[in-house]
């Protein structure tokens, strides 16, 4: 599968891949729309940032701050950000 889309993306084509699967998520794509309860949280390079980071902010462990750093909820609490 994931063979296919990277075909369709070599095309120049734009390819929507929807998993939970952090592997192939990070394998394939360029960038990631994280979302939590049915808004988007994130956007996010899997070059900058790593699967942990983007399965705190599935999970509402992280947020995204105003400079665009993920952090604690604690932290996002305590800093006024929530």
């Amino acid at each position: 599968m994931l063979e296919l889309i990277g075909k369709i993306r070599d095309r120049g084509l734009a390819v929507v891949l929807i998993s939970h699967n952090m592997p192939h998520v990070f394998e394939i794509a360029d960038r990631i729309h994280v979302h939590r309860l049915g808004r988007r949280v994130a956007l996010v390079s899997p070059k900058t940032h790593g699967m942990t980071q983007v399965v705190g902010l599935l999970t509402g462990a992280l947020e995204i701050d105003a400079d665009g750093n993920v952090v604690e909820v604690s932290e996002a609490v305590t800093t006024g950000l929530s």
